[in-house]
């Protein structure tokens, strides 16, 4: 399409508007009797201006389109395949075994998603593959397989199939321990068995002193995974969501916790989600669980996939069914905008020279799932210069940031049609450059 064209207009004429992108290509669902009908108005506008007309039928509308086509099975490889070079369905391997996300598009009533999900899953079944995982949700549709390559060059041609891709690795990267001991610590407070419930949904969390009485519960999604924080992670970000900044909290003499955790760890020991869960259904599992079990309506998702950012177009599956369960729970949901190392340039040092342009960079566009629309998404603030005093004497340590500018790490939006993200900042740290080990320092 050249132009705007709103999805009523497809709507008038029997079309469903499945996905766009922002260079105007349009993916649209139509039974036989909508496309034909659509055919017949293509045909009214090729035979020209009807007599007492100004212009052909459906002028201001078939102008705007500039080709129409099929989608094709090179259409249906997604963005992580791409990167590691599988572009065609003859790239793949027919005898390699590959684990991969099957999405389907939202082409109706969810039985009618169901029975296209499950008239898939047979056939993976017999051609020797292993459905691991299946989702139907309100409007995503998908299962997880463990499939070989010539199966995959079959599913590509499958016109339900509206991406296969390998699946999310999350990034869960912790910066460097702020080094202190219980003894420099002031008093902590109380918690009251009123305060509100905070759902952390990230790597398990482990006990520590700083939430001690703190924690209500622990599961794991899927349950084998247990509760332990094998990287730290979750435990640090359950931290953050009870103290906020806790140097802040330090210098003012007092310690004070905002609310009580609830911890489900949806990432295993590797430091990757569950092979044999699709993401979704954790998430579904995950937050209905802690809303079941411990009350918990505001829920903090610290992750994100940032080999998917957000390009303008259809939100991932994981966004999608964070909305979802917004809606569903009543709940606020927490969701970080996502990390990225600087680029931009071959250099170390144009970490420094080229802020803050590498920010604007297509790639540093808010990771899956922080475009969702009914998520509040948390960009990061740098907290200063980022030079303490074990770092003040060394004249060549070289700061990126200055206080309250963006941190040199964070994502940026917009989001859905231009909307704001980040929806809210807060200080997220920064980086400086250290050229006496070749590196940037957090």
């Amino acid at each position: 399409m050249t132009g705007m064209t709103m999805e009523e207009d497809w709507e008038r004429l029997g079309l469903t508007l499945l996905a766009s992108d922002e260079d105007k290509t349009l993916i649209l669902f139509a039974s036989n009797d909508d496309l034909q009908s659509f055919r017949d108005r293509l045909q009214a506008y090729a035979q020209g201006t009807p007599p007492g007309q100004a212009a052909p039928s459906y002028n201001g509308f078939i102008t705007r389109i500039e080709e129409i086509g099929a989608v094709e099975p090179r259409d249906r490889i997604g963005l992580r395949l791409r990167e590691e070079g599988l572009t065609a369905p003859e790239d793949f391997d027919a005898d390699r075994i590959f684990v991969l996300d099957i999405e389907l598009w939202d082409i109706g009533r969810r039985e009618l998603r169901t029975r296209k999900l499950e008239q898939i899953a047979e056939y993976i079944d017999a051609r020797g593959g292993q459905v691991l995982d299946r989702y139907v949700g309100p409007s995503i549709t998908m299962l997880r397989a463990r499939i070989s390559g010539n199966v995959i060059q079959t599913l590509l041609t499958v016109e339900d199939v509206a991406d296969v891709d390998l699946p999310p690795e999350p990034d869960i990267a912790t910066g460097e321990a702020f080094e202190l001991t219980i003894a420099d610590l002031p008093e902590m407070d109380d918690i009251e068995e009123n305060t509100p419930v905070i759902g952390i949904i990230d790597s398990g969390i482990n006990d520590h002193p700083l939430l001690a009485g703190a924690i209500v519960g622990a599961i794991g999604v899927p349950e084998r995974l247990g509760t332990a924080d094998d990287w730290g992670h979750g435990t640090r970000v359950a931290g953050v969501s009870l103290f906020g900044d806790l140097r802040d909290q330090i210098a003012a003499g007092a310690l004070v916790r905002a609310g009580r955790i609830a911890s489900a760890k949806v990432v295993n020991e590797r430091g990757q989600f569950d092979e044999r869960r699709l993401v979704p259904s954790q998430m579904r599992e995950a937050l209905t669980a802690l809303n079941q079990r411990f009350g918990c309506r505001l829920f903090v998702v610290a992750l994100g996939d940032p080999k998917r950012p957000y390009d303008g177009g259809k939100v991932g599956p994981w966004a999608a069914t964070l909305d979802e369960l917004a809606r569903e729970l009543d709940s606020i949901i927490i969701v970080s905008a996502g990390n990225r190392a600087p680029r931009s340039g071959n250099r170390l040092e144009q970490a420094i020279t080229e802020y803050p342009d590498y920010l604007l960079e297509p790639a540093n566009r808010l990771c899956e799932p922080a475009g969702a629309m009914n998520v509040l998404t948390v960009g990061a603030l740098a907290h200063g210069e980022g030079i303490g005093p074990d770092l003040a004497e060394h004249v060549h340590i070289r700061p990126i940031t200055r206080a309250f500018e963006p941190a040199p790490f964070t994502r940026i939006g917009p989001g859905i049609g231009g909307s704001i993200k980040p929806d809210l900042v807060d200080i997220g740290g920064t980086m400086v450059f250290d050229p006496a080990v070749a590196r940037l320092r957090l």
